[in-house]
Formats: C-alpha cells, structure tokens, sequence
C-alpha cells in the first residue's frame, strides 16, 4: 500500500486560534470516493533535472574534448619546470570548475523545491546547495588563481599550459557524470550538502528508532500478540463502538511540539480519551513485561452529526526537535527552518520504512500537518470522512 502523507496546512483555514470557535473551510470535494490530496507542506521527492543536465553537460565536454586535441608545444630549461607546476594548478581548477558545474545542476532540481523545502527564500537555496557555510570551496579558487597566475609569468608557459584546454574539458566532463550521475546517492543535496558539522541527520535516526521501538512492535502480529487490526476488531466487540478506521494515525506536527493531551488541540469536549486496546507486552531494554498500547479516541467537532472513533498517536520522540530549536545548545541548536527540513525527513523515511515492511501493510496513516492554530478535531473529522470507502 503507498504511503498516503496529507498537509492539511492548506486545506483547513482557521480564522480564529482553536481555543475559541473556529470556522474550518474545508477543500471542495469532487466525489464520493477516498481523497487523495497532494501534499503542499511536504517536499515532493526529487526528479532526475539534475542527473540530466549532468549527464548532458559532461557528454557535452566530453566531446569538445575529442573534436579539438590539444596542440603540443616544446619547451627548454626552467619553462618546463614552470609549465609542470602550472599544469598542475590548471588541472586543479578544471575540478574546482567541474565541482561548481555539478553545484549548478543540483541548483536546478532545488529550485522546484523553493516552496515546501526552502520555506520560498532563494538565499537558502543558494546556501544549502553551494554549502556558503563552507569557506573551503573559496578559499580554494583563490590560491589556485594565484598559483596558476604566478606559472603563468612568461607567456611561453602560459601558451603551452592553455593548449590543454580539450583535456580539462574532458576530465571536467568525466568528474561531472561520474559523480553527479553514476555515483549518485540517494537525496544528493540532503546527504552532501546539510549533513555537515552543524545540521546533523537527526530526522533520519529518530524515524529509525520510532519505527524498530514503537511501531514495528505495535502493528504487526508476533508470536505473543496480534496485529493491531485484530485487537481493534477485539475492541468492537467488546466495548460495541465502531472504529472509523483499524489503522493508526501517526501524526507529525510542523513544528514538532507534542502537546501532553490531544485535547488541548482541540475546543472542549471535541476530543476525548476512550479507551486502550489490549497491549502489546514484551520484554526489552532491561524491562520484564513493558506494555505498549494503542488509544482510541472520540472526535466530534462543532456541527458534525456523529462522532467517529480513532486510533492515533503522536511521536513524542520528535519533541527532540522541538527542544533543540527552543533551548538546544551552541553545538546542538536548530533554527526553526532546519527543524522543519527534519521533521520533512522524519516524515519521508518512516513513510519508507512503513512502506517497506508488509507486515504493516494498511495498518498505518501518516498525517503531516501544520500545527500552528489548527483544530485538530476538525482536522481528524475531515481526514477520516475524506478516506472512508
């Protein structure tokens, strides 16, 4: 089953904060079937426009570099020690060249991300992408203008050190497609680009361990429990309450603060604790029997005919980053914006592990939402009535 992420960000507008009465337009709806939205908030997974420009740039070179072969010159004495050491400095701005051409062609595949990556700031783009935070890049250029400028003194050496230009061209072409395209990673400009010494993959490992910790636990049958389908339906029966949906809905705050009781996202009395299915006890982490339950909750938003019954839940684990953008210290602060893109990342790798596992096929749905005054009854009510068969 594909993961189905929803932002309601845009779909609900709030007028007022959701302590008060609060007016929710709702997205039109143009049939009767499941909604499947496209999600605004969260970042799209990224196409192939910077592999292609790669691909095409280096070929490009590649064959200038076999059309035009260099001129050979001859030179006597001390010219060849120059010509060698500027060879060497002329070699090393081909690469630095190749390194910005590469920068280039991620920039173009980022730049349709500017909205639900970047929060719409260019500058961000250009920061994360050509890493300014870096000096060493510059630095670089600097000293190997100089070294090439220094060789370059007679213009004998500098006429048999320009002549190679074919061959930098192609060693140019050969970096840009090895790099940018054979060896291309997956989420380049995440992996090279924000995992340096101050952004660290934090999303990445927390979606790790709240998958194998909670989930992986929680959903699937084992030996000692059933799946969380099969308590649910355990549930029914005996509370006689008829769950809107047997899966889990895995809420994920923008902002990553987890309130202490869904209640207080909500006016009163429009969310209300139930009920825990039956746990699931196991014994881990030095512990004989530790339970891990699953609640049911009530949902009656303002104007609704019938309450409808849920199971949800909300990661606590991501309040880490939360508190590193609220009193993170000097070597582990966030920025509001470098929160969000871990949150994002939180969201995506889960997605893949959920995805991934078949023993938790339809028991999950991931709600991505942006949590700043929303009423998350209204946001739940609209979300169960849109996936309802």
């Amino acid at each position: 089953m594909p993961l189905k992420i929803y932002d309601t960000g845009k779909g609900l507008t709030p007028q007022t904060d959701y302590f008060g009465k609060t007016k929710i337009h709702e997205p039109k709806k143009t049939s009767s079937n499941p909604v499947k939205q496209e999600p605004s908030g969260m970042p799209k997974n990224r196409g192939y426009r910077a592999e292609i420009l790669a691909f095409t740039i280096g070929s490009g070179l590649l064959l200038i570099a076999f059309l035009f072969p260099p001129v050979k010159h001859e030179g006597h004495g001390s010219q060849q020690i120059a010509v060698q050491v500027g060879f060497l400095m002329w070699f090393g701005m081909t690469f630095v060249m190749a390194e910005i051409i590469r920068r280039v062609c991620l920039f173009s595949e980022e730049i349709f991300h500017l909205r639900t990556r970047y929060d719409g700031s260019i500058s961000r783009v250009v920061l994360h992408v050509f890493n300014s935070r870096n000096s060493a890049n510059f630095f670089t250029v600097i000293i190997l203008l100089s070294l090439l400028f220094i060789s370059s003194s007679d213009p004998m050496v500098m006429t048999e050190i320009s002549s190679h230009w074919p061959t930098s061209f192609g060693l140019c072409g050969l970096y840009i497609i090895f790099i940018s395209v054979v060896k291309l990673t997956e989420n380049l400009v995440d992996c090279e680009v924000l995992l340096d010494d101050r952004v660290m993959a934090i999303g990445h490992g927390l979606a790790y361990s709240y998958y194998y910790g909670f989930l992986k636990i929680i959903l699937p049958a084992s030996e000692n429990s059933q799946s969380l389908r099969d308590r649910a339906s355990h549930f029914e029966f005996e509370e006689k309450i008829q769950l809107a949906s047997k899966k889990m809905l895995i809420l994920i705050p923008d902002t990553c603060f987890c309130t202490p009781s869904f209640q207080d996202m909500a006016p009163c009395g429009q969310i209300e604790r139930v009920k825990t299915l039956e746990d699931v006890i196991i014994c881990r982490a030095g512990m004989r029997g530790r339970p891990y339950s699953a609640t049911v909750y009530l949902i009656q938003p303002e104007g609704s005919k019938a309450p409808v019954y849920v199971m949800m839940e909300m990661p606590s684990i991501l309040f880490v980053l939360y508190e590193m953008n609220t009193i993170g210290h000097t070597n582990s602060k966030l920025t509001a914006f470098e929160r969000t893109q871990q949150a994002q990342a939180f969201c995506r790798v889960l997605g893949r592990l959920l995805e991934d596992d078949p023993s938790c096929k339809d028991m999950y749905d991931i709600i991505y939402f942006k949590d700043q005054n929303a009423n998350l009854a209204q946001m739940i009510y609209d979300h169960v009535q849109n996936t309802k068969q």
